[in-house]
């Protein structure tokens, strides 16, 4: 398999196999967020996606109340049986006071209006709720592919990002977080990908989608070539790691407190 092939075919699919490249989180996340919460009723995910992140949830939570604005997201979602799906933003949550364990939204406060989004949180929180955000960081590989990677992502196509990907890359600590915090837990997303499979994975960047649109598409093809380079026989895996930042909230009120 060429270089070449193993960038292209991403896009030729035309995005249908986003699930297929982005990481996942791993199931001792939603484990490290059930542990801090003093109930395990209700879990909240705001921004959910496709569900992925609501069902490892629902491992541990009676019920799971997943809401993302994108009804395609909803409509193509993971089914589980004590995961509810809803259509609505993170600024209008249609849930009742006093109603939620935990409220985590995972890689998606970064698009949100924080200010209402907290006002709804400590809405729906339940006294002493744990609220989450979470997110993983910019890919991390080994020795000179590694830094071919570092190279590629902080100088080339860095300025395509949108301006609330600023918020991913220092692990959220510049966003606004009105909470008595709580530690996060070292945690990894960790994956043995192929050369087609790490390709594919930056084809399904805004940035990479971006630049091509721009006319920057030979930055794109001449990184993927001496990645490839590198990279040695296509079908090696090599192993590909996120860090996981975020921050982690106790939520403070009286019931029936708003605030």
């Amino acid at each position: 398999m060429s270089s070449r092939n193993a960038w292209n075919n991403p896009f030729e699919k035309g995005g249908s196999d986003y699930a297929r490249f982005r990481p996942t989180y791993p199931q001792s996340l939603a484990d490290a967020l059930a542990d801090l919460c003093g109930s395990t009723r209700h879990a909240l995910d705001v921004g959910c996606g496709n569900g992925q992140f609501s069902c490892l949830l629902a491992t541990r939570f009676d019920t799971v109340t997943a809401t993302d604005p994108s009804a395609e997201q909803i409509e193509n979602a993971f089914q589980d049986p004590k995961v509810e799906y809803r259509q609505e933003s993170a600024e209008a949550i249609g849930l009742a006071d006093d109603s939620a364990d935990l409220v985590v939204a995972a890689q998606a406060a970064h698009w949100f209006d924080l200010d209402a989004f907290y006002a709804e949180t400590q809405r729906v929180a339940c006294p002493g709720a744990v609220i989450a955000l979470v997110s993983y960081g910019v890919p991390e590989l080994d020795g000179d592919i590694g830094q071919r990677f570092h190279d590629f992502y902080w100088t080339e196509i860095f300025e395509y990002w949108p301006a609330a990907r600023r918020h991913v890359e220092d692990g959220y600590a510049a966003m606004p977080f009105p909470f008595p915090e709580l530690a996060l837990p070292d945690i990894a997303i960790e994956r043995q990908w192929t050369l087609g499979e790490l390709l594919g994975y930056v084809s399904t960047w805004s940035a990479a989608k971006a630049a091509r649109k721009a006319g920057a598409e030979a930055a794109i093809d001449v990184f993927a070539k001496e990645l490839a380079d590198l990279w040695g026989a296509a079908e090696m895996v090599r192993t590909v790691r996120w860090p996981i930042n975020g921050r982690i909230g106790r939520i403070e009120k009286e019931p029936g407190s708003k605030r």
